[in-house]
Order: structure tokens, then C-alpha cells, then sequence
């Protein structure tokens, strides 16, 4: 019996669920179904354009499997990885972005020289927009490193809240076991409800919305106190800079940054840490 292929449609998006192997298996999809979506974008991030219609595509571990091998036999493992990184910003072009280069990659029709990397090629619009995205990723990477803080849960794990413009935890993860070692952590991603977690031994990602986290030790607050402390004493404030701040330290991420809050008093410090004050007689 001969299976007939489904008729390409023109108006369509293409909704993962919003990992590496859901889009990889979107491009995969594109060939089978000989379509070039105007959308491949993860499916709680989807927002529909007139008149277009959307397909779901499972993910498939196989599908995506083959996909990165042909891209990392035609292109090297360089070029994976950029598409990888690329793919985890939340803009919504990202996926077309991706999309497009995989099919340069893999177009034999394209003459170019084996000896040099095809992302070499940044005078060609398809290469030069996945290493914009790609760069806007490694940024964001760079601010998880510096800009993520720990609280102690009282299960003896240490916890930290973020809020980054991309799916950035499955990369930043390998950073933080390497630092930590032995000690238990996870890292939750508040916008995209993920979670990295490290037992001590290995990490794996689960989803953020069936995560319960207990309640923080009564000693963590001393620790959030001394982060205030430690960035208002190293304060210069003749050379404060509110905007180049900004630059630096996006507002966006100031919520889960205690050194971004005002310094408790002494006495603010004693109440939040549980203790009496000595009753003052006149």
C-alpha cells in the first residue's frame, strides 16, 4: 500500500513543546510535509496570525536524533551547537531562524568549501541571523552565571529563583554541578517552568509546575543580609551610575537579587532573623 503525503499548506505554524527535540523534530516535519512554516514556535508561546493554521508536532527522540546528525555530518558539531543555542531564545522568529539555517545546511545544491566552517559564512543573511540569536543566548547564559542566587530550603537543598528571555537552564546547569559538586541545588526557571536539579551525583531538567519547594531555613535570611551588605559596602557612591547599573543588571532580574534591596537596620535585622529586641527603659 503506497502512503500518500499530506498536502503542503502555505499559511501554517508549526508548535512544539518547547525543548531542542520538539523543534528539531519541527524541521524534520518540514520535510516530510514538504512545507516551509511561517512559525515554529513552542505551543504556550504561540500566538496565532490571521488566517493560519497550526500543527502540533510530538516529539520524537529519533526524528530529532537524525536531525542533528545530519546537521553535525554536513556542517560539524560547531554548527549543532550554534542552532542548539539558538533555538532556546524566546523571540519568536527564533524558530524560523533555525529552521532556515538547517535547510541551508543541508542543501546540496549550495556549493561551498568543505575546509571552512559554514558558520564562516557571516555575509550570508541565513548564517549572520542565527549568530545574532546565538550571541543574545550566550548573553543571557553569562547573566544566569553571575546573576543567580541560592537560598537554603529546609531539606538541606539549595534553591534559586531566575527569570531569563531564554530557555537557558540546560546550559547553565553543567556550570553550576561543576561548582557545587556534591551539594544538592536546583534552579528554577520562572518564566518557562523548568527546573534543573542536581541530586549530588547527576542533573536532569523536570517540569517546574509539578516541582514543590519547601520552606527556606530561618538561618537563610542572615545570608541574604550579608549579600546586602557586602554590595552596599563595596559601593562607591560618589561614582554611582543608576544607568550603566541597569546595563549591566537588567531590572527584570532585580526580584530575585537581594543585594537590590535596601539594607535592613540593626533592628530590622534581629526581628527578620527571629530574635527580642532589649526593651528600651527611659
Amino acid at each position: 500500500m503506497e502512503l500518500t503525503r499530506p498536502e503542503p499548506l502555505r499559511n501554517v505554524a508549526y508548535l512544539h513543546d518547547g525543548s531542542l527535540e520538539g523543534m528539531l523534530c519541527c524541521v524534520f516535519e518540514s520535510y516530510v510535509r514538504r512545507e516551509h512554516p511561517e512559525d515554529v514556535v513552542a505551543e504556550q508561546r504561540y500566538q496565532p496570525r490571521l488566517g493560519q493554521s497550526a500543527i502540533y508536532v510530538s516529539t520524537d527522540y529519533e526524528r530529532a536524533l537524525r536531525v542533528r546528525r545530519g546537521i553535525e555530518r554536513e556542517a560539524g558539531s560547531r554548527a549543532f551547537g550554534a542552532a542548539a543555542r539558538a533555538s532556546a531564545h524566546d523571540a519568536p522568529e527564533a524558530g524560523v531562524i533555525v529552521l532556515d539555517f538547517v535547510r541551508y545546511v543541508m542543501d546540496r545544491s549550495v556549493k561551498r568549501d568543505k575546509r571552512r566552517s559554514v558558520l564562516s559564512d557571516e555575509a550570508n543573511p541565513i548564517v549572520q541571523n542565527l549568530l545574532a540569536l546565538e550571541r543574545r543566548v550566550a548573553n543571557e547564559e553569562e547573566k544566569m552565571r553571575q546573576f543567580v542566587r541560592f537560598s537554603e530550603l529546609e531539606n538541606g537543598v539549595w534553591f534559586a529563583r531566575c527569570n531569563p528571555n531564554a530557555r537557558v537552564v540546560p546550559l547553565v546547569m553543567p556550570h553550576f554541578v561543576a561548582r557545587f559538586n556534591i551539594q544538592p541545588f536546583m534552579i528554577y526557571d520562572e518564566c518557562h517552568k523548568m527546573a534543573g536539579v542536581y541530586d549530588g551525583n547527576d542533573w536532569e531538567l523536570v517540569d517546574g509546575e509539578a516541582a514543590r519547594i519547601p520552606a527556606r531555613t530561618s538561618e537563610d535570611g542572615y545570608v541574604e543580609r550579608l549579600w546586602q551588605r557586602f554590595y552596599d559596602t563595596l559601593s562607591i557612591e560618589a561614582r554611582y551610575n543608576p544607568e550603566l547599573r541597569r546595563h549591566f543588571m537588567p531590572v527584570r532580574l532585580w526580584k530575585n537579587l537581594p543585594e537590590t534591596r535596601p539594607v535592613p537596620s540593626r533592628d530590622e535585622a534581629l526581628l527578620g532573623s527571629g530574635a527580642v529586641l532589649p526593651e528600651v527603659i527611659v
